[in-house]
């Protein structure tokens, strides 16, 4: 008996009328009523959050290329087809917010002029607020790591929500002496995951919604080899250096930010944003895992769409290659939809660490996940030995290919 649905559709480009029958028939294959398909969970008087992957606002200059800014964050037509169907669930009576924590160095007046996003606000017969959540944002890249030298401004509106995993935590066990968050500033970060303390800090224009919708970019990332609902729940924190990136040094004096010692002192000048970026970062994926926890102590319903149409491959998530991956896929289940994505990608689930974890502990098994798919029968999914879309993945992350 399946207890997980996840839906593949093709879309093969970012027309409208292309985009809306994918997200039709993907809705369709889930057994929605296509007419109003959200209806089914989406109530008059509700408040709606979307969160979709903006974490950037241009093609960063560090890159070693230079490609489509949509294969690293999704497409507004994406979200603005998903927002059609909550405006007309919500039949003139609630809200909707579209919202997210992009990188720290993105200019979110500039995402709004890329993306025409903003107009969605005009659009509906309801509240629609489009909403930057950031705190703390850094006017140049090279200041990086240095909270002193960020801006700040108004980010939720509303506040913040405050969860303590304590020992539910996967950092709990870990000595924290070493942890690293997104500022240099550690002292900080060490003190908010020591013992019983755990925190983590949620917008609560999102955290307070009685809908998540989530509408990830289908991408690899070079700390922990996808990134997609799960990893991009950083996008829902407020104070980032509660978000343990890795422990510095290396294996040898408890680290896991290079892999040796001489890697270490080989990357004196190298930049903070690759540091811990390797297969063997044991620290990165158990702050997924907590994220994830940490949202699910919300019990609500949860959704997304996986915008696979321009994906990003090799260096996300902030350098991929676009990939015409041609795909979209929907789920009510956050983590079901990462497995299935993960290995439509080609790309073995059980190597990625914080999808092993939920598989080995929930448990969660491979025939419990139901995939409706025009290509492959559910059965053979995660059986066959097809690398599908056989995405290319960060250097050094080739073991987690099919």
């Amino acid at each position: 008996m399946s207890k997980y649905s996840v839906s593949i559709s093709n879309a093969n480009d970012y027309t409208e009328g292309e985009v809306n029958r994918s997200i039709d028939d993907l809705l369709s294959k889930l057994g929605y009523d296509i007419d109003n398909p959200f209806s089914e969970f989406i109530k008059p008087g509700m408040k709606v959050f979307i969160k979709p992957n903006w974490v950037a606002s241009r093609w960063r200059k560090s890159c070693d290329h230079v490609d489509d800014i949509y294969c690293v964050i999704t497409h507004p037509y994406v979200i603005e087809a998903v927002a059609d169907r909550v405006a007309k669930a919500l039949n003139g009576n609630g809200e909707i917010i579209i919202g997210d924590n992009p990188s720290i160095d993105a200019d979110f007046d500039e995402l709004m002029n890329l993306t025409g996003i903003k107009k969605l606000e005009k659009k509906y017969n309801v509240t629609c607020r489009v909403i930057d959540l950031r705190p703390l944002v850094c006017k140049d890249l090279k200041d990086y790591g240095k909270k002193y030298k960020m801006h700040s401004q108004v980010g939720d509106p509303i506040g913040e929500v405050e969860i303590n995993l304590a020992n539910k935590s996967l950092l709990y066990s870990v000595d924290s002496t070493l942890f690293r968050g997104v500022f240099d500033e550690r002292e900080e970060t060490v003190n908010l995951h020591t013992g019983e303390m755990q925190l983590y800090t949620y917008s609560r224009s999102l955290y307070d919604a009685d809908v998540y919708i989530s509408i990830p970019k289908l991408k690899t990332h070079h700390k922990v080899g996808t990134t997609l609902n799960l990893k991009g729940l950083v996008g829902s924190i407020t104070k980032k250096n509660q978000l343990v990136h890795w422990r510095v040094g290396s294996p040898e004096t408890g680290g896991d930010e290079y892999p040796d010692k001489q890697s270490l002192e080989e990357s004196k000048n190298v930049k903070v944003t690759h540091r811990g970026s390797w297969p063997g970062n044991d620290t990165i994926w158990r702050m997924v895992v907590d994220l994830y926890q940490g949202m699910l102590e919300r019990d609500r319903k949860y959704f997304t769409i996986i915008d696979g149409i321009l994906a990003g491959e090799g260096k996300g998530p902030f350098c991929p290659y676009s990939k015409h991956a041609n795909v979209l896929l929907a789920s009510d289940n956050l983590l079901a939809a990462d497995i299935v994505a993960t290995r439509l990608m080609g790309l073995n689930p059980e190597k990625i660490k914080y999808l092993k974890y939920f598989i080995d502990n929930l448990p969660l098994r491979y025939d419990e996940i139901k995939v409706y798919s025009d290509f492959i029968t559910s059965k053979e999914y995660f059986t066959s030995v097809n690398k599908y879309l056989d995405f290319k993945v960060p250097r050094i992350w080739e073991d987690i290919k099919i």
